[in-house]
């Protein structure tokens, strides 16, 4: 009924690394917002899951085809983007959750994703970039914890995974759930957004998941091409192919210079800007062939 890491490393994400004072005038007004809001965000996700610990349940609850259909559409109405179900895979869970301190998880997951500007992301590394990418961390953690309730009040218990550090591989995830691929860049890329959206999860006691169908979506052919992203990496950080792990898992870029500048410009965000996925959307890229 619960799972548990089967040993996958984690980065320590160091928020007092984050240094607001880049952002100025507008932006400055608008970061005293955002940045005590996703910290705020966070500890909720940690109290409710301290909470959800002290009294598991005994067994796993049914839940009929209505319910999901609920689950949706509420959030939709939270303003989340993209909504996909799987079981949790036991490989993608953290060893260490240094965000959230989640340890656990129920079995099934509702992966959950929300775009983030497009215009703000085209100005990466700009102030502006840096900040959106804080704003949708804030606001789809506000959103899923807000889902989060929404099911306990049907009856069901969940764990909610902030969209920030979190206790799972949350693109893989998404991959599972039929949500996307993943980019040379790491990124999720999706139909729906490229790669300009940030991920979520809520782990649930509940089944069985709906079906959800899947659209054909292939992006490998047009990565292997492009590159793009490799060579716009301001610090080298993304491989040109990647590393696949003892574990099974790929690695695609060297997480210590990739979240060393992450800090020093406040979200970055130049992978994302430069990917035609993002620039141009995928039905382009599609007839384009590059």
């Amino acid at each position: 009924m619960l799972k548990k890491s089967k040993g996958l490393n984690s980065r320590l994400i160091e928020l007092n690394k984050f240094d607001i004072r880049e952002f100025k005038g507008l932006l400055s007004d608008k970061a005293k917002i955002v940045v005590p809001k996703l910290f705020k965000t966070v500890q909720r996700a940690k109290t409710d899951y301290k909470r959800e610990m002290k009294n598991l349940p005994d067994n796993v609850q049914s839940a009929p085809k209505e319910f999901w259909e609920e689950v949706i559409e509420q959030a939709k109405i939270l303003g989340i983007g993209l909504v996909g179900f799987a079981p949790v895979d036991e490989n993608f869970i953290f060893k260490n959750d240094y965000i959230g301190g989640i340890e656990f998880l129920y079995e099934n997951g509702i992966v959950l994703g929300m775009e983030m500007d497009y215009e703000a992301i085209d100005k990466a590394p700009e102030p502006p970039a840096g900040l959106e990418s804080l704003n949708i961390y804030a606001e789809l953690g506000e959103a899923t914890n807000k889902l989060a309730d929404f099911i306990r009040s049907k009856g069901y218990r969940t764990i909610a995974c902030h969209p920030l550090g979190g206790p799972i591989l949350l693109p893989a995830m998404a991959v599972k759930a039929g949500l996307g691929r993943i980019g040379t860049q790491g990124l999720l890329i999706t139909k729906k957004f490229g790669p300009r959206q940030r991920l979520s999860m809520i782990s649930i006691n509940a089944t069985p998941l709906p079906e959800v169908s899947q659209d054909n979506f292939e992006i490998d052919e047009y990565c292997k091409k492009c590159k793009r992203c490799v060579q716009m990496c301001p610090v080298n950080a993304i491989y040109y192919e990647p590393i696949i792990k003892e574990n099974g898992i790929k690695t695609r870029i060297d997480g210590e210079k990739c979240i060393e500048y992450f800090y020093e410009s406040t979200g970055c965000s130049i992978c994302i800007k430069e990917c035609p996925f993002h620039k141009i959307g995928y039905k382009a890229m599609y007839y384009s062939r590059l």
